[in-house]
């Protein structure tokens, strides 16, 4: 079978001869890692997202060569204009980027806190009080949008280059109950959820015909699936009945809209999710994915199985830190085996990490994983 096979069969139920191996997220992966994977100096990957699509492709075969994802997630570009006014240059041993127009000039090559290649600070100003700022913060998305090629190039690319053998995630969205702090702030939300839950929900709305939008747009790129990461809608941040009022029926239709457009639907959940199982498989997505237990919860791929394993097919929730980064050979071998023990009673299976791979995670590791991954299924 080819990895585009393969997949296409594991998310559909359908006999795999071995299971699929990835780590969702690995564009984030490629952005941490690019240094490693290509041997550039690491300001260069600033430039990799600001090249020609036929330069950026060539760059990015480069990197899955080093570590051969199955489910590639290539990266969305800036707009051609944008990348056509910039020049890279190498000065006094370091990178900048300089707008020809703007005349901006930026230095590349400066560390960030985490080690990952970019830092997110959540937003925690409220700008959304009322229905009328919605539509001020929030516009409807004018017709149109889904035939915007801008941003869609570099998919394009990859899709081309690598679509036929290849099972490539074209992109996705953010759960809409996150994205809500974006415009009420992250710890308002929680107590909106109490106080002013219609506005909550009008908000959500909203949200969500930007991301049917969004989804639209991300498919006309082609691949085979889209991913919606619900965010912040787990059992350590809401309870089951705020999940079924504030996420689930904006999921749903989230998975309709990918589905009609004959795209799999992968959902992403990173926190607990053992009290809300039922309910996530009500979403109807081909693919679920969720945490390694931390943070006071515990995801059992054995019992998520046992519970919900005729209705979805599973990602497997490796630690990516303990297990993967910290851990012993023996031991990334011996929880690969557990996990398949456990995902062979569901409908279909894929060994992955549970959250992205971290900046301390060498390459030799990475490749180790995938070839211990590589177990055929008998």
């Amino acid at each position: 079978m080819t990895n585009k096979q393969r997949v296409h069969a594991a998310l559909e139920g359908r006999p795999v001869d071995r299971f699929p191996v990835t780590s969702l997220y690995n564009q984030l992966y490629q952005d941490d890692h690019f240094s490693e994977l290509t041997g550039l100096p690491d300001w260069r990957r600033q430039e990799w997202a600001a090249m020609s699509p036929e330069r950026h492709v060539a760059l990015f075969r480069r990197m899955h060569e080093a570590a051969p994802f199955e489910l590639l997630q290539p990266h969305g570009a800036p707009s051609r204009t944008w990348r056509e006014r910039q020049e890279f240059v190498e000065q006094d041993g370091h990178g900048y980027r300089h707008d020809r127009e703007t005349h901006e000039r930026i230095q590349l090559d400066v560390a960030t806190a985490s080690g990952h290649a970019s830092d997110y600070h959540a937003n925690e100003t409220r700008y959304v009080f009322t229905r009328e700022d919605i539509d001020r913060q929030l516009p409807r998305p004018q017709p149109g949008h889904a035939q915007d090629r801008g941003g869609l190039e570099y998919i394009d690319a990859v899709v081309r280059e690598f679509g036929r053998e290849e099972f490539i995630i074209s992109g996705g969205v953010v759960g809409t109950l996150y994205l809500c702090g974006h415009h009420v702030g992250q710890t308002n939300l929680f107590a909106m959820l109490i106080e002013e839950p219609e506005l909550v929900e009008a908000l959500c709305e909203r949200i969500t015909e930007c991301n049917l939008a969004e989804i639209r747009r991300l498919a006309t790129a082609g691949g085979d699936a889209g991913y919606i990461d619900d965010a912040t809608a787990t059992s350590d941040m809401i309870s089951p009945a705020m999940y079924e009022r504030f996420s689930l029926p904006y999921m749903q239709a989230m998975v309709a809209e990918i589905h009609r457009l004959g795209h799999k639907a992968i959902v992403i959940y990173f926190g607990g999710v053992m009290d809300r199982l039922e309910l996530i498989a009500a979403t109807g997505a081909d693919g679920f994915s969720y945490e390694a237990s931390m943070k006071g919860f515990v995801n059992d791929t054995a019992e998520i199985a046992r519970r919900i394993g005729g209705r979805t097919t599973f990602f497997s929730n490796i630690d990516p830190v303990a297990v993967l980064q910290n851990g012993t050979d023996a031991g990334l071998a011996a929880e690969i085996r557990r996990q398949v023990e456990a995902g062979r009673r569901a409908r279909g299976f894929i060994l992955s990490t549970a959250s992205p791979i971290t900046p301390g995670t060498p390459l030799a590791r990475v490749r180790k994983f995938l070839e211990l991954g590589r177990i055929p299924v008998l």
